[in-house]
């Protein structure tokens, strides 16, 4: 097991067993802000059903959903109280707490409130036309990378490092999802990348247009590298039907969770960890994009960096955790 897998399954089960010495707490009043990403995203859906959430749920709160550049931009969003709820990707909220890259400090006022939520996929779209058939051809490219701050530029990093290449061997554009989209369609790019959870709006628009698209999977042996090499990715077969393709496309994901500032007082953040598990909000999240069924109460509980301490009160209530 290399190091990090190490520091993360010790954090985990030492946060679960013992819980963690709280920061100071400050009470919030009025609004919450949930940093998302862009809005042809699955996060700007899932952050708009978890606002609705709040409002209805816990007396005299406020909460709105924020547009971000995406997972990254969020872990620091939350680290400097900007943002009181974020949704991220399981290794940035890990990499950020321990200061890891793409990070270059510690970013330890983020806890968890909930992970399981969904799984953001490395979607890759280009024109049926196209000469790209692989990601290795992506080296020397126009590729629409999405939102500066989004999730997708690390996942590109290393995928591309397993291939041979740098992020800096290829020309990015530093758009929303749905630019990117538009961008390879119009022949602006060669390639548009989308990191999110599948299905995506930004994509799903393509399968009902008039551009016909193709969609890169990762080659079998160096997606079986990848999974070995980083402990955080997972396999994932996108269905020929999800969109229209003519075969299913293999590439890789991570799990998606929701992080909270850590100063937040206890109170607060177990009324919202309730409220979101309470059956019939819940059902509301599940059903603000199909990529949060996978939002379940079971899971909840598991924690890559540490629980705050009224999402820890409530799974213990709920005897999730010791």
């Amino acid at each position: 097991m290399n190091d990090v897998k190490r520091k993360w399954v010790i954090l985990v089960v030492t946060g679960l067993f013992f819980g963690y010495m709280p920061a100071q707490a400050q009470s919030v009043t009025g609004e919450l802000a949930i940093a998302t990403a862009s809005a042809g995203g699955a996060w700007y859906p899932i952050g708009a059903g978890m606002a609705e959430v709040i409002k209805q749920s816990i007396k005299g709160m406020q909460a709105r959903v924020q547009t971000t550049g995406g997972g990254v931009e969020n872990v620091k969003l939350v680290h400097e109280g900007k943002a009181e709820i974020g949704i991220t990707i399981s290794y940035l909220a890990y990499n950020g707490y321990y200061g890891l890259p793409p990070y270059k400090m510690k970013m330890q006022d983020i806890r968890t409130l909930c992970s399981g939520l969904s799984t953001g996929v490395m979607q890759v779209v280009v024109k049926a036309e196209s000469p790209i058939k692989g990601i290795a051809d992506l080296k020397g490219k126009k590729v629409a990378v999405g939102p500066a701050g989004g999730g997708a530029l690390t996942v590109l990093g290393d995928i591309f490092q397993e291939y041979g290449f740098k992020m800096s061997q290829i020309t990015p554009s530093y758009v929303s999802y749905d630019e990117g989209v538009t961008m390879m369609t119009d022949g602006h790019v060669d390639a548009a990348v989308v990191y999110a959870a599948v299905p995506t709006p930004a994509v799903k628009t393509l399968s009902t247009g008039p551009h016909k698209f193709r969609m890169i999977s990762i080659e079998e042996e160096i997606r079986r590298r990848i999974l070995s090499k980083y402990p955080y990715y997972v396999p994932i077969t996108i269905s020929r039907d999800v969109y229209g393709t003519a075969s299913n496309v293999e590439v890789v994901g991570t799990p998606n969770i929701v992080i909270v500032y850590s100063k937040l007082s206890e109170d607060l953040v177990y009324k919202i960890t309730e409220a979101f598990f309470t059956p019939s909000n819940l059902e509301k999240i599940r059903n603000s994009h199909p990529s949060a069924k996978a939002l379940t109460l079971e899971r909840a509980a598991i924690a890559p960096v540490p629980l705050h301490e009224g999402a820890l009160k409530f799974y213990r209530e709920k005897k999730l955790v010791k």
